[in-house]
């Protein structure tokens, strides 16, 4: 069973509609709990999994649950609370500091970690895959905070059993059954999970397994960590995990400000201004080549994680799309410093024409629009849904390389679930705090997604799987249908043509990513 995209971070300690979708009364942790304690339930039942023997006794028999939480489980892009107060930061992303964040987040959140360790206590295994705003997870160090947590956990719950007093041995099985995965995990039967920010530019990184820059043990910002910590961070009264909450029309943008930042003592313009060129600026100082070593090194370590293929892992690794540090032009234009250097370029011409030629006020005055509009008809934005549909069609060859019965990604916020020729292609969706408003009143959720898939213990190579996308609504599980998908606010995009329900995103690619 697979969810992803939870976003968990520090608790924002304010009361107020700064950040609201961060507090703490807003948090999906309850609902996790409620969720993973009925599939519990269901696997005790035998209706989920593969028979096997039970790891807690010899000759006993139960069904085997691997929970793969799929990345973004954890959002150390977000800000970090300090003395009571939330703080804008861009920290090195190294384990000095990215062991205290993770900290922080697992203390606030004692609720997710409590109903993670239960799984763990029953003889289930739990796999973390690291995605683009946890991608400290494939720190050491980061690890083993993540293990120690869900392992104390899942000793608290034996030990309110009953069961035996914690040992050394039974603290090891338990350590056993938390796995890690850098990049995507594969299962005995032939899944596929993985986050999907590899087919993602704003996200990737170039080598997913030691995600590091020049400094070494320092993770590489993509254009998406950035842009997170740098712009969104300074933007509260918008909820990054919403498209609608940004996608706004110029009168809707003014609106905003109006009602949230005039007498708010922010500046929405400043922190947009800031935060876009800080992000440029970090890309192009950060920027690393291709290294042939490295590449290498990287495909040894995941076959070497994973047991999957050398040659597989070959045929995965060349679908990654380029970082944004390698398509600098494509991030100008996603932050708009475009834009703003033609504006710039064509009132300096117009000055120096005034100046050459005092009577030519009205040409002068008219060449920056003219700018604007022919470098807007010559260089059209592409649609805000090609990344995730690229992502999509990563998937279907994905399986190729691998030969793969099914595989699931996360990262695009949108479920999906199809079977085609046999495999399965699904999207875990997202669990996050997404809000249609941002008093946090309307949640946008009408059910929340999950992929369940099922095989026997001890099948042939060949058989099939069963199960799919499904969505946790009214307490239990449920088919996932389509009137169950997530409302698509209307919102001003230059998409050419409508987007299936299931692929429509759920924030911006850079703006979420």
């Amino acid at each position: 069973m697979a969810i992803s995209d939870i976003h968990l971070c520090e608790l924002e300690p304010t009361a107020g509609l700064w950040m609201r979708y961060r507090q703490a009364p807003y948090s999906p942790d309850g609902e996790i709990a409620a969720m993973l304690d009925a599939l519990r339930g269901e696997v005790r039942s035998g209706a989920g999994g593969a028979r096997g023997p039970d790891a807690r006794g010899p000759g006993a028999e139960r069904d085997e649950l691997t929970l793969v939480l799929n990345g973004d489980i954890f959002d150390l892009d977000a800000p970090r609370v300090i003395e009571n107060e939330s703080v804008v930061h861009d920290l090195p992303r190294d384990a000095a500091h990215a062991v205290p964040a993770m900290e922080a987040i697992l203390r606030d959140h004692p609720v997710f970690v409590a109903a993670v360790g239960r799984v763990v206590a029953d003889g289930h295994t739990v796999v973390f895959v690291a995605g683009n705003h946890d991608i400290q997870l494939t720190l050491p160090e980061v690890r083993e905070v993540v293990e120690r947590r869900v392992v104390d956990a899942a000793l608290d719950e034996l030990a309110a059993r009953g069961g035996a007093a914690p040992a050394a041995a039974l603290r090891e099985a338990l350590a056993a059954r938390v796995v890690f995965r850098a990049w995507f995990h594969r299962t005995r039967d032939g899944v596929i999970v993985e986050h999907g920010n590899q087919y993602d530019s704003y996200c990737s990184y170039r080598y997913p397994m030691a995600p590091f820059g020049r400094n070494p043990g320092e993770i590489q910002p993509t254009m998406g960590s950035l842009v997170s910590r740098l712009l969104v961070s300074r933007m509260g009264y918008f909820n990054p995990h919403v498209d609608s909450s940004y996608m706004l029309s110029g009168f809707g943008y003014l609106a905003h400000w109006a009602r949230y930042y005039l007498f708010s003592g922010r500046s929405l313009v400043l922190a947009f201004a800031v935060g876009a060129l800080r992000t440029m600026v970090e890309l192009v100082r950060r920027r690393e080549p291709w290294r042939r070593a490295l590449r290498r090194a990287d495909r040894l370590a995941a076959a070497c994680e994973t047991g999957a293929p050398l040659d597989a892992v070959a045929r995965h690794a060349r679908l990654f799309a380029r970082p944004a540090e390698d398509c600098l032009g494509r991030v100008a234009r996603e932050l708009w410093l475009d834009r703003f250097g033609l504006v710039l370029l064509g009132v300096l011409a117009a000055l120096v024409c005034l100046w050459w030629m005092p009577a030519g006020l009205a040409p002068a005055a008219l060449l920056a629009p003219t700018l604007l509009v022919a470098y807007e008809c010559a260089v059209p934005k592409p649609p805000l849904d090609a990344v995730w549909q690229g992502v999509n069609r990563a998937a279907r060859r994905v399986a190729r390389a691998h030969g793969a019965k099914a595989v699931v990604f996360g990262h695009t916020h949108n479920p999906e679930g199809s079977w085609e020729g046999g495999v399965f292609f699904g999207n875990t969706g997202s669990w996050s705090a997404a809000f249609e408003d941002i008093a946090c009143t309307r949640p946008v959720f009408e059910a929340r997604p999950l992929v369940w898939l099922r095989s026997d213990d001890g099948a042939a190579a060949d058989a099939p799987l069963d199960g799919g996308l499904v969505m946790w609504k009214d307490a239990r599980f449920q088919p996932w249908k389509a009137d169950a998908r997530p409302p698509v606010q209307k919102a001003e995009t230059t998409a050419k043509r409508p987007r299936p329900a299931a692929l429509r995103p759920q924030a911006t690619a850079a703006m979420r990513g």
